[in-house]
């Protein structure tokens, strides 16, 4: 197993813990802390209490009933402060159940805005996935572990320090012997720890692999190609594999770390007998009385097990603060946008710029655009045509707002465009890889502006413009049926349908640029000719980029850009383009004589 990373922080991240219950439910939280300490302050009363009682108990010898009326009453006094105790841990722990569920829904909201956040570049770079799993998978599965463990690690810690307390007062001189015995489980617990953390961090890349695994195996959407290729057997073979690796190397961990945690216990404990049988020749040459050398090995015991839990539960904690170092890291990230704002003119841009563009993804050894430079014009249609892979969708993503140019500029009427939220502000794109949101109708349409709220007149717009209001209209529950027959009441749509219902979003959002990427590529023929030839009025006074590889639908664009390689090959209008016999007019012609057969 390789080693590619030091432990975190623990100092730091045991902070950013603190922080993050703090935020959930400072009042929570704060009761809970009051509970583990007033907690803690019995437990040193009743050490110093039962010295006490034993004091007078031995010295009023065979007088029982002078022993009685002082041992008794400090007996059920010792009861009463241990049963206080029990009671406020249980009310302690009906808080932590609610202060755990609380930490869980404001760790996974801190990743999940991290992720809103997050550049769209970073999508397509391993180690942000990486990271991503690791955050999720502390968001998921460490919030209860963190507030019971912290709580039961308060209680056991103040509990030490006030057993440490009632030791220094009853027998000072054995403490420093008691923490030396703690030294060796703490060193041990330390250094498998850490060994956990590098398995952990090595293991982000299989856990994600066998997650997609899992989804395919589980995923409506994917079930019927799964049955038909039979590939059940051999994917649950893939990630039994991936899983068994992972087993493999948590073993290997667990064998080298468990002789060095059991000398390290058995050393711990020696030195505890050293200290009960120092005790006993203390008490058998007369230099401590026997009262306080009961107290002391009353004490010394559980000293002990607060020393030994409190190392184990550090250990425990410890493990948990490894996923959150990991989930800091990923939130702490600073923004890579400033936040959403309005476009720098709301009517849209007379010229939108691309200057010298080139861009390449995280990782990639060559770039996949290279120095393009062209002009969009308000009230235009723009196409892009290529052959695939020439370039066409990452330029739509970069003119969108949704990529930087790792070179060049993008330009707004002539100024550089700082930020990409103005420009996806001021943006409606249709994917050809359009999402399909398994909610309700109404909901594909509004998200196309998520930040107002939703208006019924619009939405019925948007669906009749593009051509899915009366589908919409005759499902179960209307536009509020959900489209997914997953769900009670639920209904599926075809592939065409889904692509309106994705023009009905980028009519909803109102925009003056609009990207149209194989906006019909789920369409019929005749609907397809049909957008195509409403395009201009559809879209009137909007600025258009139209990405298509049907050369017979942007014959009609107002400029043509051929891009091939991630270069701008030719442009100008489809008749110039024609007759320059160049690439494109090659394309055109071998597109119409395959229709005209």
């Amino acid at each position: 197993m390789s080693v590619e990373r030091s432990s975190p922080n623990f100092v730091s991240t045991g902070i950013f813990a603190l922080r993050l219950i703090w935020r959930a439910d400072p009042r929570r939280f704060a009761a809970v802390l009051a509970v583990q300490l007033v907690t803690a302050i019995g437990l040193a009363v009743s050490l110093l209490l039962l010295r006490h009682v034993l004091g007078v108990g031995l010295a009023a010898g065979t007088d029982v009933g002078a022993a009685g009326r002082v041992v008794l009453p400090g007996l059920l006094v010792v009861l009463a402060v241990q049963a206080a105790g029990s009671v406020l841990r249980s009310i302690s722990q009906g808080w932590q159940r609610v202060l755990a569920v609380k930490t869980d829904q404001h760790l996974i909201d801190q990743v999940l805005r991290s992720a809103g956040r997050a550049d769209l570049a970073s999508y397509d770079d391993p180690g942000f996935y990486d990271r991503l799993q690791r955050a999720i998978f502390a968001s998921r599965s460490e919030p209860i572990t963190l507030v019971t463990g912290l709580a039961v690690f308060l209680r056991a810690g103040l509990g030490l320090i006030a057993v440490a307390g009632a030791f220094l007062a009853l027998a000072w001189w054995l403490l420093p012997l008691c923490l030396l015995s703690l030294l060796p489980v703490l060193v041990t617990a330390r250094k498998e720890r850490d060994a956990r953390y590098r398995l952990h961090t090595s293991l982000a890349e299989n856990r994600r692999g066998r997650e997609y695994v899992e989804r395919l195996l589980t995923s409506r959407d994917d079930a019927k190609e799964i049955k038909a290729l039979d590939l059940g057997g051999t994917l649950r073979d893939r990630w039994s594999r991936a899983y068994r690796e992972e087993i493999r190397l948590t073993i290997e961990v667990h064998r080298d770390h468990l002789r060095r945690g059991i000398a390290a216990r058995l050393l711990s404990d020696g030195v505890t007998a050293a200290i009960v049988a120092a005790g006993w020749l203390l008490v058998h040459r007369g230099l401590i009385d026997l009262a306080t050398a009961l107290a002391v090995l009353t004490a010394l015991l559980l000293l002990s097990l607060r020393m030994k839990a409190t190392a184990f539960l550090a250990g425990t904690l410890g493990d948990t603060l490894i996923y959150l170092a990991d989930m800091r890291k990923f939130v702490e990230v600073p923004d890579e946008d400033e936040p959403a704002a309005a476009a720098p003119n709301d009517d849209g841009f007379a010229t939108l710029t691309a200057d010298r563009v080139s861009f390449a993804y995280p990782g990639a050894g060559e770039p996949v655009l290279r120095q393009i430079s062209l002009t969009l014009r308000r009230g235009e249609v723009v196409a892009l045509v290529g052959s695939n892979g020439s370039g066409k969708t990452t330029l739509a993503k970069i003119l969108a707002g949704l990529y930087s140019p790792t070179d060049g500029q993008i330009r707004w009427d002539g100024v550089p465009v700082r930020d990409k939220a103005s420009l996806r502000n001021a943006a409606a794109v249709v994917f050809q890889d359009f999402i399909r949101f398994k909610l309700a109708a109404r909901d594909s349409i509004t998200f196309g502006r998520p930040e107002q709220p939703p208006e019924a007149a619009a939405t019925i717009h948007a669906a009749q413009r593009a051509g899915i209001d009366q589908k919409l209209e005759n499902l179960p529950a209307g536009y509020d049926t959900p489209l997914s027959a997953e769900y009670v009441g639920g209904v599926d749509l075809s592939l065409g349908q889904w692509q309106r219902l994705a023009l009905a979003r980028a009519f909803y959002r109102n925009s003056p640029y609009v990207i149209l990427d194989e906006p019909t590529a789920s369409l019929d023929a005749q609907a397809e000719a049909d957008l195509f030839d409403r395009v201009r009025d559809l879209f009137a006074g909007r600025t258009v980029l139209l990405i298509s590889h049907r050369f017979s639908n942007v014959r009609r664009a107002d400029h043509i850009y051929v891009l091939e390689n991630g270069e701008i090959l030719e442009h100008g209008t489809h008749d110039s383009l024609i007759a320059e016999a160049g690439r494109y007019a090659h394309l055109y012609h071998l597109q119409a004589e395959a229709y005209a057969g």
